[in-house]
């Protein structure tokens, strides 16, 4: 706008000097008075932030789970596992022994938002006793949950929800594939619930519910 401003006033001089060329007369002086121009309080221009990039998440082991109100303080062991198929089914591995945690990394990475990492542990084991997962309905809704890598690292989650749900109303599909948006990064526990039913040859049985914890963290 300066500029412009600036080219106008030269254009309006050089008008003024060819018509001083073309009339005979006294030598005439001319003065050009130039007003002084107030550009007023020019504002500061607000800084923008840089955009940020999120640091990339460790893309290791999981080494611990801690929830102390699900009795959660002994660092079971968490070992990786994935899923197989029985009776025409895709079901998840069982730990390979009851003290143990399993982690289906295939479906989530503890510090990737947007994921949804899934573990499961026994509730408690024939001639065993109770299992890491013993305690989960103990847990309530804003308890803490922290996840350590192997390289120390530890994430934070908020308990959103515990729950026992019988296996004829458990949709797997969206216990392991939940909508979430790119700030968001869910926990998932499960366990056995609910009443036990052994079965007709007397070895053994199943519970007819599963618990189901969901912890979350925001990402920024």
């Amino acid at each position: 706008m300066v500029a412009l401003v600036l080219g106008g006033i030269a254009a309006m001089f050089g008008a003024a000097i060819a018509v001083a060329a073309e009339s005979p007369g006294p030598d005439l002086k001319f003065r050009a008075f130039v007003p002084a121009v107030s550009r007023g309080d020019v504002p500061t221009p607000t800084p923008v932030p840089a955009p940020t990039t999120r640091p990339q998440p460790y893309a290791g082991a999981v080494q611990t789970i801690y929830l102390a109100s699900a009795a959660l303080t002994m660092n079971p062991a968490v070992e990786q596992r994935d899923t197989t198929f029985s009776e025409g089914r895709e079901v998840f591995e069982d730990p390979s022994v009851p003290a143990r945690v399993a982690w289906y990394s295939r479906f989530g990475h503890p510090g990737f938002p947007g994921g949804n990492s899934i573990f499961a542990a026994h509730v408690d084991y024939v001639n065993y006793g109770p299992g890491p997962f013993a305690h989960l309905t103990s847990a309530a809704v804003g308890d803490a949950l922290y996840v350590t890598m192997d390289n120390g690292e530890t994430y934070s989650y908020t308990v959103r929800s515990v729950e026992v749900i019988s296996l004829a109303s458990l949709s797997m599909d969206a216990v392991v594939f939940p909508a979430l948006d790119s700030y968001t990064e869910r926990v998932t526990l499960i366990s056995c619930g609910g009443s036990f039913v052994p079965n007709a040859n007397g070895v053994g049985g199943e519970y007819n519910s599963r618990v189901i914890l969901v912890a979350e963290r925001y990402v920024p």
